[in-house]
């Protein structure tokens, strides 16, 4: 899964949705300018305005796999779901950098709240944890973005 591929399952999610686009933009404070720029998915964004986008659509982003699962729509609760996964699977913040190929300061701060992570940088981390990414409404059935 890559940025494009993410960012083209959530604007199906819109499209597919009755929810109009002046009241996503309403909900997150932007421009419809800045909402087709997030679903084009043309550069590597942090994930703040696309949790907002994800929220508005009445979704939760969930990160899972066979045992476990996690559901946010906070972009800072997310390094601290990454070091749950992390610590659970026995690895280690400079192991998880070198697998990812980020240095371990990146992580640090991601896990630590300094920074909030960018929708590259998630799909990288996942994809190494072994985990995977559904968009989830928020009855519970949703749309799986298999990593």
């Amino acid at each position: 899964m890559n940025r494009e591929e993410f960012c083209k399952i959530i604007t199906d999610i819109r499209k597919r949705s009755s929810i109009k686009m002046k009241d996503i933009c309403f909900q997150m404070g932007v421009m419809p300018t800045a909402v087709y720029r997030l679903e084009k998915g043309s550069s590597n964004f942090e994930m703040g305005n696309m949790m907002s986008y994800i929220k508005a659509l009445h979704h939760t982003l969930v990160i899972r796999n066979e045992q476990h699962s996690y559901h946010t729509n906070d972009a800072q609760e997310l390094g601290c779901i990454l070091a749950l996964i992390r610590k659970e699977k026995k690895i280690s913040q400079r192991v998880l950098a070198e697998k990812t190929g980020y240095v371990y300061s990146t992580i640090v701060k991601i896990e630590s709240k300094k920074t909030v992570i960018s929708i590259d940088t998630l799909l990288k981390i996942v994809d190494v944890l072994g985990y995977d990414i559904k968009i989830e409404n928020n009855e519970h059935s949703g749309i799986s973005l298999k990593l």
